[in-house]
């Protein structure tokens, strides 16, 4: 069977099987079900369905497309990293950026007061055109990218993470799907584990970021409303960040320094521009980001490039994987306050997708424990089993996804991605509101 029927195979069987589950929830129904738990049933098999049927029927990719058209000239494209005690990874980062097949570049890094040796590495590219900004302080990551695009040149922003490492043509594509059309303001592109061989969890994580990257982005892309620009490959038309950028590297929230959201808040500045773009000019009227340019508030849409590549290093222990995912979550509910003021004027369907899955995210916990803990204490030992049956087919369909998507056998794995976050990463959202002011950043 050629690959493209079997990629048309495998989408049927998907949307089929999901469509089934969803009409089974709605027949066979129990007699006096629990309206709550009926309708976030329904709800999330919805959901899932509409996921999988805009990504693999109406999704594009804005970097295939914009290949094609004329392009006037090629823009200056800035790509800037910011480092902190990453010696033994920022120079295959750093080589990666160098073996662009894009080459209208500068390349600007900076090193945020590493205590380690990633000083003297950096300053081994200073002689291959690569300009290193050395901080003297510890400002965070959003400082000192902001300290970055003040002095940068480029009418595209590319960013990546000091721990990721980008295909050859990943900028290129990049370029080409801002080419598609002139208000396209953010360009997200796709990630997958840079260490994904090293053991299960990694293997998990692998996983679990295609189908973040090729099935949620897409869908959202469909709508020109990416939510979250990624760390490891993202793209931004200056126009469409630069007088925002005094707001985003001194965000702050309950009071105090926000550090993380670092990538939701900047995509969420791009995404609603036209709402508080004004007041956000006035509140930081002094500052060189306004007084330098004064570029028009529009109405950007923010898409997502499968095409552009980029793999970055996911935690190789339990105890780092449950650190990020407290920094997530902490990024979750900062973006929940920002974003969520106004993604409601965004297109229908993804707006809605985006206050259901803060319903969700709640809500998860309080479904997990009556089905995992509270309904087997009763003895009612079948519905544990059929909602662990669920969560497994939910993990398979997106497992199926990933095998459509690449021949290695990792897909395998994500239905295990699924269980971990019903059976210990859902609590953490707990965890994360109370201690949501502690803000210390802690990669390993």
């Amino acid at each position: 069977m050629h690959r493209s029927e079997r990629f048309k195979l495998a989408v049927y069987i998907i949307l089929l099987a999901t469509l089934t589950v969803l009409v089974g929830k709605i027949i066979y129904r129990p007699s006096v079900p629990n309206a709550f738990l009926f309708a976030y049933g329904i709800a999330v098999t919805s959901i899932i369905l509409l996921l999988f049927y805009y990504a693999f029927h109406r999704y594009k990719d804005p970097a295939l497309i914009g290949s094609f058209l004329p392009r006037k000239k090629k823009p200056l494209v800035s790509c800037m990293v910011a480092v902190r005690n990453e010696e033994h990874i920022i120079a295959d980062c750093i080589k990666s950026i160098l073996a662009q097949t894009y080459g209208r570049m500068e390349i600007i890094i900076v090193n945020d007061a590493s205590t380690d040796s990633t000083k003297d590495v950096l300053r081994q590219f200073t002689k291959q055109g690569v300009k290193v900004i050395n901080l003297k302080q510890n400002f965070g990551k959003k400082k000192a990218l902001a300290q970055a695009m003040l002095g940068a040149k480029g009418e595209i922003f590319v960013f990546t993470d000091s721990d990721s490492v980008l295909a050859p043509d990943a900028v290129e594509k990049v370029v080409d799907a801002f080419n598609l059309d002139p208000l396209i303001g953010a360009v997200a592109g796709h990630c997958r584990a840079l260490n994904a061989q090293t053991n299960l969890l990694t293997r998990i994580q692998d996983s679990w970021h295609e189908g973040q990257f090729s099935i949620r982005k897409a869908f959202e892309s469909v709508f020109g409303a990416v939510t979250c620009v990624s760390g490891p490959l993202a793209g931004f038309r200056r126009e469409a960040i630069f007088n925002f950028i005094p707001a985003w590297e001194n965000d702050s929230f309950l009071g105090k320094e926000f550090r993380f959201a670092t990538d939701r808040t900047l995509t969420g500045f791009v995404l609603g521009a036209r709402s508080m773009g004004a007041h956000l000019k006035r509140k930081y009227a002094n500052s060189p980001f306004v007084t330098r340019e004064n570029h028009p508030l529009r109405d950007w849409r923010v898409v997502y490039a499968k095409s552009a590549r980029a793999w970055t290093k996911v935690p190789e222990t339990f105890g780092a994987f449950l650190r990020q995912q407290v920094r997530w979550k902490k990024s979750f509910l900062r973006n929940m306050f920002f974003t969520g003021k106004f993604y409601w004027r965004r297109p229908f369907l993804p707006a809605l997708f985006y206050y259901l899955h803060i319903l969700f995210v709640f809500s998860g916990p309080i479904i997990a424990f009556r089905y995992l803990v509270y309904l087997p204490y009763k003895g009612n030992l079948l519905s544990a089993l059929l909602y662990v049956a669920g969560i497994l087919f939910v993990g398979f369909m997106f497992g199926l996804a990933y095998k459509v998507e690449s021949r290695d056998h990792k897909w395998v794995y994500r239905p295990l991605m699924s269980l971990t976050s019903t059976l210990v990463l859902v609590w953490l959202i707990f965890y994360a509101m109370f201690t949501i002011r502690r803000s210390t950043w802690r990669r390993g």
